[in-house]
């Protein structure tokens, strides 16, 4: 397929799916990301298709769903399939092809999964077809006749290769007198025809209609806009006019927007955006008055196409007279667009007694909040129960992430104090997402309160506090909390500050040591141990001999290199690689790199203090699996030891022994 037909494909597909994109991507950042699987739409895969015949066909119909939730990829290669039959050539395949188009359009029962295949039939369908189509224009389906209608011209008209209709259809026939007319008896003509009773001349019409006349048309057609009754020829009409491009049709568009009828409403929306943003702005408090649910995501939409500056007025001073969804809806946008002069909204709608309402309220302030807000803000959290009280405890972390006077966390400081015993834990929970020596401080004096609840919140508190400055107040409570639940939630919280990204271990040692030696948890005491102790590859640089002659210059004291560039390869197996550590060490962990191409070597390791008694440590002779890149890591209990001794029992692949590294790992606390 050429290149242009191919961008022709992906733009007509996209079209096709848009309503399944997310309302977050583009159809070109969605182009961007599928970019591969779209290049694999090419004319060997498309044939193949073809090839396969009716039942590729219809695996591939059933990717069409309704309510936009069709694969685009699907959709894309329909499109593709569409283009690729009608190139010179195929007329068989464009047979097959179009048939099975109009069986599964025969087979949907949705309305806007029988128009997708109508469409594709535009392109590709046959005269022959033209009586099947025909049939869906009794349809009452939304859209389907009018479709149908303009399917039928598509494919009786002189595009089909070597088709000569012989005599014109009712379409092509006043389209042809309309082109014959002149510019002033042209408009009277057009206006009739759109009252004709058939829908596809009506829409014949209005296509000579987008470019025919001036402003005096404009007037014509937006006096019949209100007398039209049929929501359908309101929803055409709106179209035409938006492309006319003549804003003297806005307030007929404007009259629309609150159509009982949900396409018609769309179009007049789609209409006056098009004609003019400012003045669809300029409907908006009356539009979001008495928006009702059902219209939340149209008017949601409409909004998000128009720039900051017309939107800010209408939707901050009109904002108490909104209905509930329209309140969302300006909650929302104001939120997305970060419109300070809306923080007294945000402050109105937390007062709301509708839950949702509150939510959105919480989540404008967290974008727009500054510090004139921190103590309104921080009583509200206090005050808050069940879903609400996570939204403002990110509420009130956004906030002071962005205030650099420490008004917030001196307000949650404060109010902490003060606080009754039930807010207390809301209060300390907020406390850890704030952070600061402020609050830490405030928080570490909690964690001793009498009050069991409280305590326990404070020390879950400084378990979850950001960053690590609450590591020495947790390493306390983990040995001397007053009771082992307390213990256990400390202790938990040192351990994954520990293990954390960054943590200077070395540096916070000694003040371990301090804590370390207070009466205590002794078993606490030995798991913040382990979390201070550093390995180190004891074996590194040790001398190695081997049992089995080497292959090539791969020798045993590759085994010990410190590298996977170099490697031990015995001869045959089973093989041992014996390791002397230069004295005794305490081991407790090894890690073991063999050669991996998919192949299973099964070991033993072995620890000995004196090269004569040997003890079993580690070994996957009871479930080997494949070698991998990344080795195998296996921990033991410490176990003192000069010498180590691998044995490799079996290679899967031939009897050789290939082995890149062996680390032997010893822990011990850092040093003073």
């Amino acid at each position: 397929m050429n290149n242009s037909l191919f961008r022709l494909t992906v733009a007509l597909s996209l079209l096709l799916s848009a309503l399944s994109l997310s309302a977050q991507e583009t159809a070109a950042q969605w182009a961007e990301k599928n970019k591969d699987a779209l290049a694999a739409i090419n004319d060997a895969s498309l044939a193949e298709t073809v090839k396969q015949g009716a039942p590729a066909f219809a695996a591939l119909f059933a990717e069409v769903k309704t309510g936009g939730a069709s694969d685009a990829l699907a959709s894309t290669r329909i499109a593709a399939l569409t283009q690729y039959v009608m190139l010179p050539g195929r007329d068989a395949s464009r047979k097959a092809y179009a048939d099975a188009l109009l069986a599964a359009a025969r087979r949907a029962t949705e309305a806007d999964v029988t128009c997708f295949f109508l469409n594709q039939l535009r392109w590709c369908g046959l005269p022959q077809q033209a009586a099947a189509i025909q049939a869906f224009e009794t349809s009452s389906a939304t859209g389907v006749a009018a479709l149908a209608a303009m399917t039928v011209q598509a494919v009786t008209d002189d595009r089909a290769p070597k088709a000569k209709p012989v005599t014109d259809t009712r379409c092509a026939a006043l389209d042809k007198e309309f082109a014959a007319l002149a510019p002033k008896a042209l408009s009277p003509r057009l206006l009739q025809a759109f009252d004709d009773p058939d829908i596809a001349l009506a829409g014949v019409a209005l296509a000579r209609a987008r470019t025919a006349g001036g402003k005096a048309e404009t007037a014509l057609w937006t006096a019949k806009l209100a007398s039209a009754t049929e929501p359908v020829r309101k929803a055409m009409l709106l179209d035409m006019l938006a492309a006319r491009g003549d804003t003297s049709a806005c307030p007929a568009a404007a009259a629309r927007l609150a159509d009982a009828d949900d396409a018609v409403a769309a179009a007049a929306q789609h209409a006056l955006i098009t004609l003019d943003p400012a003045a669809f702005a300029a409907q908006l408090p009356g539009l979001l008055n008495g928006l009702p649910p059902a219209r939340l995501a149209l008017a949601r939409d409409g909004v998000r196409q128009l720039k900051t500056g017309l939107i800010k007025m209408p939707l901050t001073q009109g904002y108490d007279a909104f209905s509930d969804t329209g309140k969302k809806v300006a909650l929302e946008v104001i939120k997305e667009r970060r419109i300070a002069e809306a923080i007294p909204l945000g402050l109105a709608a937390i007062e709301s007694k509708d839950e949702e309402t509150v939510i959105a309220g919480y989540r404008l302030l967290r974008e727009t909040a500054d510090k004139g807000q921190a103590d309104l803000l921080v009583a509200k959290t206090l005050a808050t129960a069940g879903r609400v009280t996570p939204e403002a405890q990110t509420t009130l972390a956004a906030a002071a992430r962005r205030d650099a006077s420490g008004a917030y966390a001196a307000a949650l400081a404060k109010a902490l104090q003060g606080a009754s015993e039930a807010q207390k834990p809301v209060a300390l929970e907020t406390a850890a997402r704030l952070g600061g020596d402020a609050l830490l401080k405030a928080v570490e004096a909690e964690a001793a309160s009498a009050n069991a609840e409280v305590s326990t919140a404070a020390v879950r508190a400084l378990a979850s506090w950001t960053g690590a400055a609450s590591l020495p107040a947790l390493m306390r409570l983990a040995v001397t909390a007053p009771d082992a639940k307390r213990q256990t939630l400390a202790v938990r919280g040192v351990s994954k500050m520990m293990n954390a990204d960054g943590i200077d271990k070395q540096a916070l040692f000694p003040v371990w040591k301090t804590i370390r030696s207070q009466t205590g948890n002794e078993e606490n005491k030995k798991a913040i141990d382990d979390l201070f102790k550093q390995e180190t590859n004891v074996a590194l640089g040790k001398p190695v001999t081997a049992n089995v002659p080497t292959e090539g210059n791969n020798v045993p004291a590759n085994l010990t290199d410190g590298t996977l560039e170099k490697a031990w390869h015995g001869a045959r197996s089973p093989a041992q690689a014996q390791i002397d550590l230069g004295g005794v060490r305490t081991v407790s962990a090894a890690h073991v790199t063999f050669y991996h191409d998919g192949r299973t070597y099964t070991f033993t390791l072995e620890l000995s203090e004196d090269g004569a008694s040997w003890k079993p440590v580690a070994g996957n002779t009871e479930a080997p699996k494949p070698a991998t890149a990344e080795g195998l890591r296996v921990a033991f209990a410490p176990t003192p030891a000069r010498y180590a001794r691998l044995t490799v029992l079996k290679n899967s692949a031939n009897a050789a022994v290939h082995v890149l590294e062996l680390k032997l790992f010893s822990s011990a606390l850092p040093q003073p």
